[in-house]
């Protein structure tokens, strides 16, 4: 390992969640480093903090969250970084809420990119030449599949399906460049996603409303 890439670990800090991917990818790189350095703290001073840390370091459970975190965390940082941005176009959320989910599910139904590594790694009882005091592979497997769960959870009673659905109808409604470039086709488009915004709202909705041809036209 070449100097510059040595990190100086002097205490943990609370951090931002858009900064947890990089500090779990921290802890990935220098996980070896830091187990060592636990181990000469302990032997140095006798210190018991040092001691607890680098006991729960060596179970399975640590380096395996921490790879599944770090597929989790690429995941959702992705939809956190679409939701950042000062405009929000409002005819991406659906399409990057929708490919999260998904993406969620995959990851429930099989390791992603960094776990499979870690299941590569681990060799009769060792993680990248340490052994492991704990190898309950079951317990993992019940953390990880409630932490997915939670994480799925959570972003639905964030974006509830039929609020996403709202918003998708109101980009089909307002978004000049969907509209369809033929007067006989625009007179009836989005009349139904117009329907539902109106309903949702608690807007009467008349079926006799129809789209002012020119006035769309001139968007185009």
């Amino acid at each position: 390992m070449e100097e510059h890439d040595l990190l100086s670990l002097k205490q943990p800090s609370a951090i931002r969640w858009l900064s947890l991917e990089r500090a779990v990818k921290g802890i990935r790189a220098n996980r070896v480093a830091l187990v060592l350095e636990l181990q000469e703290e302990e032997a140095a001073r006798h210190c018991p903090v040092a001691k607890g840390i680098r006991k729960r370091l060596r179970t399975l459970m640590f380096p395996a969250l921490t790879h599944l975190l770090t597929d989790v965390l690429a995941v959702v940082n992705r939809m956190n970084l679409t939701f950042q941005k000062e405009d929000v176009n409002i005819s991406s959320i659906q399409p990057v809420v929708n490919m999260t989910l998904a993406s969620l599910d995959d990851l429930m139904n099989g390791p992603g990119e960094a776990e499979t590594k870690c299941n590569e790694a681990l060799q009769d009882g060792k993680f990248c030449g340490i052994t492991l005091t704990q190898a309950d592979v079951q317990t993992f497997s019940r953390v990880r599949t409630a932490h997915i769960a939670e994480i799925t959870k959570s972003i639905k009673k964030r974006f509830p399906s039929e609020h996403v659905g709202i918003i998708a109808d109101l980009d089909t409604v307002i978004n000049a460049s969907r509209y369809p470039g033929a007067d006989s086709t625009l007179k009836s488009y989005g009349l139904e996603a117009l329907e539902r915004v109106f309903d949702h709202y608690g807007i009467k909705y008349s079926p006799n409303i129809t789209f002012d041809i020119d006035f769309a036209n001139s968007f185009l």
